[in-house]
C-alpha cells in the first residue's frame, strides 16, 4: 500500500513522543491476566474472537498485550510500534515466553505496510491519542482487519480525562518542553496522584507512571460518539464498550465473576472500590449472568451523556475508554 507523507506538524508530534517512550517505556509491569477477562466480557468479546486466529496491536509498547493473547490462544500475533526502547523490552519478552508466533516489527501506525483485509482482531489500545492524527491510524486499524473481524480501540476520554489534564497543563506550563521538568513538578506537585496510581499497578511502574501521566508531548480527548461516526465512517457495526456506554449493561458487567479479579486493579482508588462492590452486590442478586446475552445495543446519545457523565469523578483510574466493533462484509 502507497504511504501519504505526514503533516510537519504530525511528524513533530510523532518524533517527540516516540523519543520519551523510547527512553521511558510504558508500562514496564502490568499485571495484565487481572483485566483482560472483565474487559472483554464487557466489550462483548469471547475467546473464540481471537483464539486461533490473526491478531494485530498497533502500537504494541512493551508488548504484554500482544503476549497475552498469544498465551492465550491466538495463532499468529503481530505488534507495530516505533519505540525503539518498548520494542526491545518486548522482544526479550517474547524471547522469553518462546513464543515464536509474536512478531515485533518497528513500524508507523499511521502509515503501516500491512496487508489490507487481513487479520481477523485488530487493536490499539491508549496510543492513537498520541499520534496528531488518530482517526487516520484507526483508519489502518480497519483496512488492515478483515471483513466480519473484530475492532477494538481503547482512547483518553474527554470527559473523565478532563479533571486530570488540569493537572498536566500545570506541570506543561512550569516546566515547558522539557519532559524531565514537567515530570519533576508533576512528582512535586501531585504526588497523591501518582501514588494512588502506583498502588493501581502494584508499584511495579513507579517512575514510568510519572512519564505518562505528566511528561507525554501530545495528547486528544475524544467521546463515545466521536468513535461512533468513526465506526459509521468506516463501515464498523458497534459491538460493545468498556466501561459501558448503557446504564443497564453496567449490572450485566457487574454481574460477572471476572469482576472479582479486576477488583485488583483498584488498589488506591477505595472510594471507587466501594461503589464498584456494591454494584456488584446489586447486580448478582438482579442478573444470572449465565443466561445474559453479550450482544449490546447501540448505545443512543442519552445513554452515552449519562455514562461518560459518571466517570467524571473515576477519571483518574479511568481516563481511557475502549470500543469493539465488527468491519462489515
Amino acid at each position: 500500500m502507497a504511504t501519504e507523507k505526514l503533516s510537519p506538524e504530525v511528524q513533530k508530534i510523532q518524533e517527540t513522543v516516540v523519543g520519551m517512550y523510547s527512553e521511558n517505556p510504558w508500562p514496564l509491569n502490568r499485571e495484565t491476566d487481572e483485566e483482560m477477562g472483565w474487559r472483554l466480557k464487557c466489550l462483548g468479546i469471547v475467546p473464540e474472537d481471537y483464539q486461533n486466529k490473526r491478531v494485530l496491536e498497533m502500537g504494541c509498547g512493551t508488548g504484554e498485550y500482544a503476549l497475552w493473547y498469544a498465551k492465550n490462544g491466538a495463532a499468529q500475533v503481530t505488534g507495530i510500534d516505533l519505540s525503539d526502547g518498548s520494542l526491545a523490552i518486548a522482544r526479550e519478552r517474547q524471547q522469553e515466553m518462546a513464543a515464536d508466533h509474536v512478531d515485533f516489527r518497528k513500524m508507523d501506525i499511521l502509515n503501516c505496510d500491512l496487508p489490507t483485509d487481513y487479520y481477523d482482531f485488530s487493536y490499539s489500545v491508549g496510543v492513537l491519542h498520541h499520534t496528531g492524527d488518530p482517526l487516520r491510524g484507526f483508519r489502518h486499524l480497519v483496512r488492515t482487519t478483515r471483513p466480519g473481524g473484530i475492532v477494538m480501540v481503547s482512547l483518553y476520554s474527554k470527559y473523565s480525562r478532563r479533571l486530570l489534564r488540569a493537572k498536566q497543563q500545570t506541570c506543561k506550563m512550569l516546566g515547558g518542553d522539557d519532559i524531565d521538568k514537567r515530570v519533576e513538578w508533576g512528582e512535586k506537585l501531585f504526588s497523591g496522584t501518582l501514588r494512588k496510581l502506583d498502588k493501581r499497578y502494584h508499584g511495579l511502574n513507579t517512575k514510568q507512571i510519572a512519564y505518562d501521566i505528566f511528561g507525554f508531548p501530545h495528547e486528544s480527548l475524544h467521546s463515545a460518539g466521536e468513535v461512533l461516526r468513526w465506526f459509521d465512517d468506516n463501515a464498523v457495526d458497534y459491538k460493545g464498550s468498556f466501561a459501558p456506554l448503557r446504564i443497564q449493561d453496567y449490572f450485566y458487567a457487574f454481574s460477572l465473576p471476572e469482576y472479582a479479579v479486576f477488583r485488583s486493579t483498584f488498589s488506591g482508588f477505595p472510594v471507587m472500590r466501594w461503589v464498584a462492590d456494591l454494584m456488584d452486590m446489586v447486580s448478582k442478586r438482579i442478573i444470572d449472568s449465565e443466561s445474559s446475552i453479550v450482544e449490546f445495543p447501540r448505545p443512543g446519545a442519552l445513554s452515552r451523556c449519562l455514562s461518560q457523565t459518571m466517570w467524571i469523578p473515576f477519571g483518574l483510574r479511568f481516563n481511557c475508554f475502549t470500543m469493539a466493533g465488527i468491519k462489515r462484509d
